[in-house]
């Protein structure tokens, strides 16, 4: 993904985040490509890669590993939304990630189930009703 020219990282999310991270740089961001409310931003840092996931216009949220880890396994932004009390829906899962080169599926697991999710041009979406974190990422 980071070998297109770069889009940069909105004034907006720049905002909401104040500073960089990890040494990220913010004119470097690339857009992840995906049908979502929000935006998804791949930041490259000093011997990190990042997500910068934007909510709406007051809500940022980051993830980031190490380079050489999200190489070889990649990296994800998770999000849980609780359940509304009152009516009767379930919580929402959302993870949007970027896998590294010749990934062609990535597998969730969480709590002893296994969820699998295809891997298009390095992106994965997965939507689902779980309301806890992957215990774990295993890339096919």
């Amino acid at each position: 993904m980071l070998r297109t020219r770069p889009e940069g990282l909105p004034a907006r999310t720049r905002r909401v985040l104040r500073a960089p991270i990890l040494g990220t740089n913010w004119r470097l961001a690339q857009r992840i490509p995906v049908a979502l409310p929000g935006a998804y931003w791949l930041l490259p840092g000093k011997r990190h890669l990042c997500i910068a996931a934007e909510m709406d216009e007051t809500g940022v949220g980051t993830t980031c590993a190490r380079t050489s880890q999200a190489i070889a396994h990649g990296v994800a932004s998770v999000t849980i939304a609780p359940a509304v009390p009152g009516t009767g829906g379930a919580p929402s899962r959302l993870i949007v990630g970027v896998a590294p080169d010749g990934a062609r599926a990535v597998r969730v697991h969480t709590g002893g189930k296994v969820a699998s999710v295809a891997v298009v041009d390095h992106v994965f979406v997965l939507r689902d009703r779980r309301s806890a974190p992957p215990d774990v990422l295993t890339l096919r």
